[in-house]
């Protein structure tokens, strides 16, 4: 009996050892279980992280986005879709344009790009990223792709300095410094589609009064000085803005000709817009900063000076020494949607 009990009292220690043997590889199990669960739910709070990122940057990049002309880069849906961080991040890629950033802390770092892309898409393109403590990359988002559209008046004033329906005429002597299209010149397919000009009254206008010109037609006298505080005006005949005003930030649409010898918008500045039912005629020593559309021509005199765009549907005839210089704005533009609006959020 007590050899019995010896050997069972011998067999206990080897047990309690395999048994504590396995206890210890159930807890490190349980605890690399553990370990790792957490570092997964670090991870995606990382990458949800870094999402939330990105679509904060692009709407930051919404609400600092004015106008067609500040989306310069080209770039493909291919090589947005595949970007890594790095390689958003690299000018190098972009044609040099550094990125712009949103507004996120550190370790969240989150930036945007203005691209157009090969379909001449206007787009947002967002990244955001979650950084180490040494600056390593721990998750990054998926591109996000706001597609933007601008009113179609918007992208051409913006694209042509002058743009003719007909023929654009240029005199000898300096070029136009911007892009100059005539579709009378031009194959069908090369054609530009002008919208019409609507010079009825836009919604809050103010009727400028008529009197009768030496023909007896009806025509309206303007001379206003300084802001207009982005007011429209409206004349149901032929428009003289005089030479005496000098005003900006403002919108005129008339009914029939407008001729321009006075100072319109501000240097380096495009804040005014004009619409003609029939032909603008800008007389020297006119100085017009600002977007202009005629349903008729559109001539310049030897003298004058434009800065911004025009857009006729005949002719545009440019006299030797009239100075014409493309500049990108933000006017109102009446009867035409805002400057932009959202079309769709894609990630």
């Amino acid at each position: 009996m007590r050899d019995g009990a010896e050997r069972q009292a011998g067999l206990a220690l080897p047990i309690v050892l395999v048994l504590l043997a396995m206890a210890v590889m159930l807890g490190v199990a349980g605890l690399r279980s553990a370990l790792t669960a957490e570092r997964l739910a670090g991870n995606f709070k990382a990458s949800v992280q870094a999402g939330m990122a990105a679509e904060a940057a692009a709407s930051s990049g919404w609400s600092a986005l004015k106008k067609p002309g500040d989306i310069t880069v080209e770039s493909s849906r291919e090589v947005l879709d595949a970007l890594t961080w790095h390689e958003f991040i690299d000018p190098a890629r972009f044609q040099g344009e550094e990125i712009r950033p949103g507004d996120c802390e550190a370790p969240i770092r989150c930036a945007y790009r203005y691209v157009e892309d090969a379909s001449r898409r206007h787009l947002i393109v967002a990244m955001g990223a979650v950084m180490d403590g040494d600056g390593r990359v721990r998750a990054v988002s998926e591109p996000v792709r706001v597609t933007v559209v601008f009113s179609r008046l918007a992208e051409l004033f913006s694209r042509y300095a002058l743009l003719a329906d007909g023929t654009v005429v240029t005199g000898e002597g300096e070029v136009s410094k911007g892009r100059v299209h005539g579709n009378a010149s031009r194959v069908r397919e090369n054609r530009v589609r002008i919208p019409a000009v609507d010079a009825s009254p836009p919604e809050d206008a103010v009727s400028l009064a008529l009197e009768a010109d030496e023909n007896g037609q009806p025509r309206c006298r303007f001379e206003a000085v300084g802001d207009l505080a982005g007011r429209v005006y409206h004349c149901a005949g032929r428009l003289d803005i005089l030479v005496a005003a000098r005003f900006h930030n403002a919108t005129l649409v008339a009914r029939g000709d407008i001729h321009l010898a006075g100072k319109v918008g501000r240097e380096a500045s495009v804040d005014v817009a004009m619409l003609s039912g029939g032909d603008i005629h800008f007389r020297a020593p006119g100085m017009a900063h600002g977007w202009f559309m005629a349903a008729g021509d559109a001539r310049l005199e030897a003298g004058a000076l434009l800065e911004g765009a025009v857009i006729a549907h005949g002719d545009i005839h440019r006299s030797s020494g009239a100075v014409v210089r493309h500049l990108v704005g933000d006017p109102l533009l009446p009867h035409a949607p805002r400057e932009k609006r959202l079309l769709r959020w894609e990630s």
